[in-house]
């Protein structure tokens, strides 16, 4: 490190200390920079440039009055720098000061008429100040300076798009690569995938240096589902042009997208300017923070970004996926936050579906039923769906698909042959998606994928059809979506008397409200591990997401009243090591010794499964329990201990438990979950014979019985069907003479 004593000679040359200072700002040993910066300014106090690097130094560092300072001192010895101009007119945007911005930008584009930076700003500033033809201008003649910027294409297309043809603007000529570049984003806008590649994939041959074109190219795989192939293309962007902070955030989606979460963390950390940082990149960054196991970061960084959203949806939604996670969580809370979210999204003037009369012959005719989700794969929607959809009577319903169809996935390929069609939905903007189940006639929705999970559920708030419904998928409480109806549900996720907790009605199904498909070529059940080792073994293969504080403490507990026992947790997350190193200190902070811990990362689904043969007791989290999870660690004979809840998302291994038989393992308090994983450790005898005898009484149980569970369902999706059509008949009988 460079300091006033280690290179005297040095010190008296400004320009070689600010180069110094420059180079330890970069390594990020931004105090002792800036200090040598204001040394700098000491020795030259009419030089404008150790104020300039000291104002971007403050504002890489998130300290933008500080910044705004250093550069005002900066202008005031230069009121020709245009860098420190431009800077100062990105502070004010963030400060809401627009009109400030515009003067500022005014100044600059005067001193400097070629500097398209400026235009392009000013632009952005006159926006903001509610003059967008003054603005559409400004992007003009940005663009007429840099014909060969996609990004300032897209941006002077999106204002022209907006504005509508009421403003007149001469449009730049563009390059070839930028002409390219928009008719693959045009592509892309209307759905046809497959020409938006090859277009931009055209154009970044044209423009080998502009990372513009790159990202757009990541979005059409983002927009197709195909992390795996946006993801070098962004990286290749980021060579092109590193430290941006919107292609940091999109990489950083797409490896969240792959369930990479521990490394789109660190990628999305790499910005250091939380100032900068929009609103949707700290959503972003809140979301993969959350899944590699941080909830408190996370929630700060909502908390940040709520105060600079314009979304509120994206707020609600951000702010509503963490919180089933959260300690203490409850119905009531839940409902209240999510019918805020639900009364936020936006309506049409007129819903897709219009009501539509119908006769005697509709209420028994083939029902066309629609299933909006991009999960109808090896999923857990798969998995705890298909079996039930699989068993409908295809003269009674015709199922249809609203969503990706990923060609080598085996589920996708059983939905396929079970179904009348499959729709894509690519790059369709929720209007335009209810407008397609509106032409094909759907007369009951099921969505199956929530907020999360690349989600649509925002379709059904436009009544894309006649009967909508919430299955399985990210469901987690209600979704305080009034067009929704019907939630599909049974008598142990809700109870007599929790009616209250939704804002739909509850549709209990005869048993369960799942059915589980055992994979075909599942692992057989080992004997008791603890016969072999000596010890208990606990277990958890749920998702890092679920392991909160609260569920931490408990398990602690229990391993306190099991000497010897071990814990082995298995997450994909424990794939990658900066996520697995940092948690063993977490649990010692809540009571677990470290050293009585096994983690394991992602594994192959058969071998994932096979791990089950070394846990003799799963421990199910709180208050987000397992769903599948639960589901695959009976079917290996592992039985669960879950804590019940009261929301829905709490309450899931409660209802796969009483499915089976396993009412023992359910418990209503901490001590009596606690006095139960005890108890079944202590007898090995009675363990081993459950082990031995699970699988047999899980296949025989209603949760494995497909016939008889798409028996429930039919009638029950029948019977919803009627009531509909008995409204309808009854509000479209003509009037007696």
């Amino acid at each position: 490190m460079l300091d006033a004593a280690s290179s005297p000679a040095e010190l008296t040359d400004p320009t070689a200390i600010l180069t110094q200072a420059i180079l330890l700002d970069q390594e990020g040993e931004a105090a002792t920079a800036r200090a040598l910066m204001r040394s700098v300014a000491a020795l030259r106090p009419d030089w404008d440039e150790p104020w300039l690097r000291i104002g971007q130094s403050l504002r890489r560092d998130g300290a933008p009055d500080e910044a705004i300072r250093a550069y005002d001192m900066a202008l005031a010895r230069n009121p020709a720098r245009v860098e420190a101009l431009l800077a100062r007119s990105t502070l004010a945007l963030g400060n809401q000061d627009p009109s400030g911005a515009v003067d500022l930008l005014c100044r600059a584009t005067t001193i400097d008429p070629n500097c398209h930076e400026a235009w392009h700003a000013l632009g952005y500033a006159y926006f903001a100040r509610q003059l967008p033809e003054a603005a559409l201008h400004a992007l003009a003649n940005a663009g007429r300076l840099a014909p060969d910027c996609f990004r300032y294409a897209c941006d002077l297309t999106e204002l022209a798009e907006q504005i509508g043809p009421s403003v007149a603007v001469t449009v730049p000529d563009w390059s070839d690569g930028v002409g390219l570049a928009l008719a693959g984003r045009a592509a892309r806008r209307r759905g046809d995938l497959d020409e938006a590649v090859d277009t931009l994939e055209a154009a970044s041959a044209l423009m080998p240096d502009e990372p513009w074109v790159l990202k757009e190219l990541a979005d059409v795989y983002l927009s197709a589902l195909r992390p795996e192939a946006a993801e070098p293309v962004l990286r290749e962007a980021l060579r092109r042009e590193p430290g941006n902070l919107t292609l940091l955030n999109d990489l950083g989606v797409c490896l969240g997208r792959q369930y990479r979460f521990g490394e789109a963390e660190a990628v999305l950390n790499r910005m250091r300017d939380t100032e900068q940082m929009s609103a949707v990149m700290l959503f972003n960054r809140a979301m993969m923070r959350a899944s590699a196991g941080d909830l408190a970061g996370s929630c700060a960084d909502i908390e940040i970004a709520k105060g600079r959203s314009t979304d509120v949806v994206a707020a609600l939604i951000a702010e509503c996926t963490l919180l089933p996670y959260r300690g203490g969580m409850t119905a009531a809370t839940l409902r209240d936050a999510m019918t805020l979210l639900g009364n936020a999204l936006p309506r049409p003037d007129q819903p897709a579906v219009h009501s539509r009369a119908v006769t005697q012959a509709d209420r028994d005719r083939t029902l066309r039923v629609g299933l909006l989700s991009n999960t109808l794969r090896q999923h857990p929607v798969g998995w705890l769906t298909f079996a039930g959809f699989q068993a409908l009577d295809p003269a009674d319903f015709a199922l249809h698909c609203f969503g990706k169809y990923d060609e080598n996935d085996r589920f996708a390929q059983d939905f396929a042959r079970h179904v009348a069609a499959w729709h894509s939905i690519a790059s369709r903007d929720d209007a335009a998606i209810a407008a397609l189940i509106a032409d094909q006639q759907i007369d009951i929705l099921i969505d199956l994928s929530g907020f999360c999970d690349g989600g649509r559920v925002a379709v059904l708030a436009q009544r894309a059809a006649p009967v909508q419904m919430k299955w399985v998928g990210s469901q987690a409480s209600t979704t305080g979506v009034a067009e929704i109806d019907w939630m599909i549900t049974d008598r142990w996720e809700t109870p007599p008397g929790f009616e209250t907790f939704y804002t739909e009605n509850l549709l209990r199904l005869a048993d369960g409200y799942v059915c589980y498909m055992p994979p075909a070529a599942a692992p057989e059940v080992s004997a008791l591990p603890a016969l072999a080792n000596a010890h208990i073994t606990f277990g958890c293969f749920n998702n890092l997401a679920k392991l909160t504080d609260d569920t931490l403490r408990l398990w602690a507990a229990v391993l306190d009243r099991v000497p010897n026992a071990r814990l082995t947790l298995r997450c994909p997350q424990f794939s990658e090591a900066n996520v697995r190193d940092r948690f063993p200190g977490r649990a010692q902070a809540l009571g677990i010794d470290p050293s009585r811990l096994t983690l394991e990362g992602r594994a192959p689904h058969r071998e994932f499964m096979a791990a089950y043969r070394g846990v003799d007791i799963a421990l199910d989290p709180y208050p987000y329990s397992g769903g599948l999870t639960t589901c695959e660690a009976m079917f290996m004979g592992v039985p669960v201990i879950t804590l019940a809840g009261d929301f829905f998302a709490a309450r899931h291994s409660v209802s796969h438990l009483s499915n089976v038989g396993l009412c023992d393992c359910i418990a209503t308090t901490p001590e009596t979950y606690i006095d139960r994983a005890v108890s079944l450790a202590a007898d090995l005898p009675a363990l081993a014979h459950l082990r031995a005898d699970l699988r047999r009484r899980m296949l025989a149980s209603p949760l494995c019985d497909a016939p008889r569970f798409g028996r429930s369902l039919g009638t029950a999706l029948r019977r919803v069907w009627h009531d509909h059509c008995d409204h309808h008949l009854v509000a479209h009988e003509p009037e007696r003479a």
